[in-house]
Parts: structure tokens; C-alpha cells; sequence
């Protein structure tokens, strides 16, 4: 099993992580990045889960990200996939459980 965190690097290599099964979590700089955006738009929700990589990558530039702010990261990611959210939850949740065997 393969978790790529805070993964920095273009589309194309994403897909070839997911080609081989990796999974991509999303931090809540989402919402300001678009690196992040280009990555939630190619990755299938199945690839995908949350984190918050507290205190740094938060939503908001210079602020202290906190580990309640994945909701911030669901959010934006149901937004972008045009998925409901609650719909979006349990994706991630599932995807979640899966990876860590829980």
C-alpha cells in the first residue's frame, strides 16, 4: 500500500500512482491551490482520502491549519467532483477504513 502525502507533482504522475493502486490524500490548501485542484480533478474519488498535515497547509495562507480543517478538504473535493457531500464522506471514510485495514 502506497499513501502519497502531501503529493506536490503534476497530474500525469499522479494517474500513473493510481495506475498502480496509490492512494493521494488531499490537504485543505485545496482551496487555495490549484496544483490541488488539477489533482482532485484527475485522481477518481476511489484514489482519494483527506488530511491536514497540521499545522502547516491550511486553507488560509500564514494560519495555523488545525486536523478538523479535513472538512474543509471534503468539501472542496465534493465540490470539484460534483459529488454530494455526504456522498463524498463516505467515499473517503471507505477509502480510509480500506487503507488502513480498519
Amino acid at each position: 500500500r502506497v499513501l502519497m502525502h502531501a503529493f506536490d507533482g503534476s497530474s500525469g504522475w499522479a494517474l500513473k500512482g493510481v495506475s498502480r493502486g496509490f492512494m493521494f490524500s488531499i490537504p485543505p490548501s485545496v482551496m487555495r491551490s490549484q496544483q490541488k485542484v488539477k489533482l482532485v480533478k484527475s485522481i477518481p474519488i476511489e484514489y482519494l482520502m483527506v488530511e491536514s498535515d497540521a499545522p502547516v497547509l491550511g486553507p488560509e495562507p500564514g494560519k495555523r491549519n488545525e486536523p478538523s480543517n479535513v472538512v474543509i478538504s471534503a468539501t472542496k473535493i465534493a465540490e470539484i467532483k460534483k459529488i454530494d457531500l455526504n456522498e463524498t464522506y463516505e467515499v473517503l471514510y471507505s477509502n480510509s477504513k480500506s487503507f488502513f485495514q480498519l
